[in-house]
């Protein structure tokens, strides 16, 4: 069996200046703007913070494996939601899930489409979290990024909470028993 044409790892420290030159924004719209300035000047603070630890921040790097490049980033947190006037319950938080502008809409040459096969390590690195994480997922994604809400439904991200925001959709993964 050849290796995929991939990698995914854990980010570390020292990554901080691969990921503050991380471009996955198109200049004229906002929501990515919003997301790209996130992912270069707040995330690895957000992910390396001390005092972040009891909601587990995980960072990924996605690399191409032959040329090194970074395809994508991804991370994800512990956290709670309230739906209504409910009690909160633990879930988890896709924080960020972004791909580099250059490999948007690309696909590996096995065919999988760059942004599943990103969603798809995040979504097994959650389930795989010791201590276990809860199986309720969500994201927060622009009504307008059509590509993102329809890569988020591809995994699992199907059911809509209410909005925190007019124009953000908050996708989460259906409730199991």
């Amino acid at each position: 069996m050849s290796r995929p044409e991939w990698q995914l790892r854990p980010a570390r420290p020292q990554d901080r200046a691969l990921i503050k030159r991380f471009a996955c924004a198109a200049p004229t719209v906002p929501w990515e703007r919003e997301a790209e300035h996130f992912i270069q000047h707040g995330l690895c603070d957000w992910a390396f913070d001390t005092f972040a630890r009891k909601n587990d921040p995980r960072l990924l790097l996605l690399f191409h494996r032959k040329s090194g490049e970074l395809v994508g980033v991804a991370a994800h947190e512990r956290t709670e939601l309230r739906y209504g006037r409910t009690q909160p319950f633990a879930a988890t938080k896709l924080e960020v899930v972004a791909i580099a502008r250059k490999w948007q809409g690309q696909r590996f040459k096995s065919g999988d489409r760059v942004s599943d096969v990103l969603l798809s390590a995040v979504m097994t690195d959650v389930a795989a979290r010791v201590p276990p994480r809860h199986a309720r997922v969500f994201a927060i994604a622009h009504e307008k990024n059509v590509r993102s809400i329809a890569a988020l439904v591809r995994h699992g991200l199907v059911e809509e909470l209410s909005r925190v925001d007019p124009s953000y959709r908050r996708l989460v993964t259906p409730h199991r028993r």
